[in-house]
């Protein structure tokens, strides 16, 4: 608990930029109420756990998000405009709620693809191709199970 007060804090500092007493006490107040209401989370642990695995994802992602950048690019600049909206519905393995939201904003991270909705293990991912559609289930799932100890198919 004392270490989410301190992130907290720190965060409010940070976007206060203010050193004025009022504002130190209302980011202490602030600071202490979200740490206890959250003191029954383990997400300090779980942030530990899963940093690590989450920083050797994020570069994958990086690249991902480049190359779709470059397939749309290439899309919009194509004077046949070979765009063929789809929306797909899909079901992942992961269970985690976190694992599952990481996965949707992955997903909408990338351009040309957008989570609609997920409902449980179900996803509606909205494409601008159906090849674009095909990276969100296969192999950002799999990385994703990794980077949070989840098994996939």
């Amino acid at each position: 608990m004392l270490v989410v007060f301190f992130v907290c804090f720190a965060f409010w500092l940070a976007l206060s930029g203010s050193l004025a007493p009022l504002h130190l006490a209302l980011g202490a107040l602030s600071s202490a109420a979200v740490a206890w209401m959250n003191r029954d989370l383990e997400m300090v642990s779980l942030a530990t756990r899963i940093a690590p695995r989450f920083l050797g994802y994020l570069p994958w992602l990086l690249k991902e998000i480049v190359i779709a950048n470059i397939q749309v690019a290439r899309l919009v600049l194509d004077p046949r405009l070979p765009v063929d909206p789809v929306v797909v519905r899909f079901h992942t393995t992961l269970s985690g709620d976190l694992a599952r939201t990481t996965f949707a904003n992955s997903i909408t991270l990338t351009p040309g693809t957008v989570t609609l909705d997920v409902e449980g293990p179900e996803f509606v991912v909205h494409a601008v191709t159906r090849t674009m559609a095909d990276l969100a289930g296969g192999q950002m799932e799999r990385r994703i199970a990794a980077v949070f100890e989840e098994t996939t198919r």
